[in-house]
This record gives structure tokens, C-alpha cells and sequence, in this order.
């Protein structure tokens, strides 16, 4: 879900073994990065408050997304009040130390005082309560028509009844209706998502704005390759006749700053001849949704203590492969 949860440790590494940090830290002290890797998360001292520390980086890198709201203060108190929040609505009871808040911050949680938004998109709710428009990230036109949202179709209480752009340094003023201090000007930072401030979320607080924009939700994605769904065959296919009739996508030169390739690598050979045998990895009930794919509880793993195949009987006659037998798997990628 969109919350966050603080959990203590259970136990001190056992033997040799360390926290995932510290053998980071120690990795980045020996090719000499350490000073530059903690330079964010030590205090003046040049001591580091675990994972105290590392929540209040997150909390400052995911403000491009809204949550600013997860500070460990914040999360360590709800942990200690499980008791204290309403099973269903996830609200903290009144009278309580986490009264008016959501269980675990709810994305977006847009400032520190923020409650969470238990529901997405919901504009019968304030912002500062937890209410939202569809996010502007899709521009503010498309073909001529506005992709914001339409008269009426705005967060309750907000001071725009309808559609808004993206709060930004320049237009904060225009669409929330207010007057910037030189002050406030210059430690502002371009847009909400950037803000090292907050003053720009703050402010959309104060005026009932979400800071991502107030926009229509898209369903048609212009973007996409394939306007209609086309199939298309997988790169490393057993079946070369499918790949040539269904291509893959066109190579992306700067696909997230890097080259990657899908039709030149899928027409570049003919996999089908080393590799004629359609593999499908997937995952068990078992170890998903509970942080063990890495099979890491021994008591999950008695249920399924060996990693396994299924073969179609036919092909395992082919290859000579009885039940319980150990085989090999090659793929082109290893």
C-alpha cells in the first residue's frame, strides 16, 4: 500500500555477519567515499543516528513525489500507538498522540504536519486532510484541448474551483492568490517538487492546493508506441517466424540514460535454435508480499525448501529428465 511502517530490530547480526549499511559504509571507506556518502546524514559531530538518519534523506529525496510527511519521529510514534488508530479508516483516535493523523502517512503526505490521504484522488476532502486531484504531469494541452481539470472538479475548501497547474516558483502567486516575501522568494526553490523550503507545500496547505496541479485524469496515452495493443514477440523468442512477424520495439539510444536495445538485439540471430524452450519464472505465495524472496526464513522454507521446474512430461522424455531429477536451465542472458 501507499503507507510507511517503523520496525525495530529483533536481533544483533549473528557471528560475522553485518547491517547491510555498514557494509556500504565500509565498502565506500575503502575506495575512498565515505565523507561524501554520509556528508547528508551525519550530524555536526560527524556521527550517524541509525536509521534515524536515513528516513530523514528519504523523506528529503521523495519530496519530487510528495512525501515529505515521513519523518522517523513521525513513524516511531505511530508504531508505538498501533492501538490508538481506528481498524477501518486507519485514523488516529481522538484524545491520543495521533489524533487526526492516518496509519503510516499515506502517500502523498505532502508536509510534517500533514495527516496522510487515506484515499486517492478524493476532492470531497481538503488537501490539508487528505484530499487530491488526478496529478498535472501530462502538460497543459494536448491537440488543443486542456489536460487540467474542469470547472467544479477541484478539492473541497481550495481556493480554485477547478483545474490548476503544478505549483511552481512562478506561479504560485497567480494560482494560490497570495503575495511572496522577498525572503520567502529567494529560499524557494522552481517548483514543489524541488522546494528544499517547503514553503511552496505549506503554502497549498494553507489554501487548500494540492501541490502537484489539479489536472484530468488520461486514458488515452498518446505516448505509447502502440496506440492500438499489438502484440509483440519477446527478444530471446523460440519462435524466430513470430519474432520477424511481431517485432520488438525499436532500440531506445537514452532509455533513462541508457542505450538499450530490443529489435536489433532480438534480429541480430536466431535464438531459437540454441535456446527452443519457453522458460516462465514466477513466484510463490509463500515467499511473496512477506520480504523473503531471497529465501530467507528457514520456516517459509520448509514449505518449499528447493528451487524447482516444472517440465512438460514430452520434453522431459525428450531430454531424458525423470521426477525429481537436477537439471541445468541456460538462457542467453547466463
Amino acid at each position: 500500500n501507499r503507507s510507511g511502517q517503523w520496525r525495530s530490530q529483533v536481533c544483533k547480526p549473528l557471528y560475522e555477519s553485518m547491517p547491510d549499511h555498514e557494509v556500504l559504509f565500509e565498502l565506500a571507506k575503502r575506495i575512498g567515499f565515505y565523507d561524501e556518502l554520509t556528508r547528508t546524514i551525519r550530524d555536526a559531530d560527524g556521527k550517524i543516528e541509525w536509521p534515524e538518519a536515513a528516513t530523514r534523506e528519504i523523506a528529503n529525496i521523495v519530496k519530487s513525489i510528495g512525501l515529505t510527511g515521513w519523518t522517523p519521529e513521525r513513524l516511531k510514534r505511530h508504531q508505538e500507538n498501533w492501538d490508538k488508530f481506528d481498524e477501518k479508516t486507519l485514523m488516529g483516535k481522538e484524545g491520543t498522540d495521533v489524533a487526526g493523523e492516518y496509519y503510516g502517512l499515506p502517500w502523498p503526505c505532502w508536509t510534517e504536519k500533514h495527516p496522510g490521504s487515506p484515499k486517492l484522488y478524493d476532492i470531497t476532502t481538503p488537501v490539508a486532510q487528505g484530499g487530491m486531484g488526478f496529478r498535472n504531469r501530462f502538460g497543459l494541452e494536448h491537440n488543443g484541448v486542456s489536460q487540467l481539470a474542469g470547472s467544479g472538479s477541484a478539492p473541497t475548501g481550495g481556493v480554485q474551483g477547478g483545474g490548476y497547474p503544478e505549483i511552481t516558483k512562478k506561479n504560485i502567486e497567480e494560482v494560490l492568490g497570495i503575495t511572496l516575501t522577498d525572503e520567502e522568494r529567494e529560499k524557494m526553490g522552481a517548483t514543489w517538487a524541488t522546494d528544499g523550503s517547503g514553503i511552496i507545500a505549506e503554502k497549498c496547505m494553507q489554501k487548500g492546493i494540492a501541490p502537484y496541479g489539479n489536472a484530468r485524469a488520461r486514458a488515452i496515452v498518446w505516448t505509447f508506441v502502440d496506440q492500438i495493443p499489438q502484440h509483440r514477440e519477446p527478444i530471446h523468442s523460440q519462435r524466430q517466424d513470430l519474432a520477424q512477424k511481431y517485432p520488438s520495439f525499436e532500440d531506445k539510444p537514452n532509455h533513462y540514460r541508457v542505450y538499450t536495445k530490443y529489435k536489433s538485439l532480438q534480429q541480430s540471430k536466431d535464438f531459437s535454435k540454441e535456446f527452443p524452450i519457453n522458460l516462465i519464472t514466477a513466484r510463490l505465495v509463500n515467499f511473496s508480499g512477506a520480504g523473503m524472496e531471497t529465501r530467507a526464513s528457514k520456516y517459509l522454507s520448509r514449505i518449499t525448501p528447493e528451487m524447482f521446474a516444472d517440465i512438460h512430461p514430452e520434453l522431459a522424455a525428450k531430454h531424458g529428465i525423470k521426477n525429481w531429477d537436477f537439471v541445468w536451465v541456460h538462457s542467453p542472458e547466463g
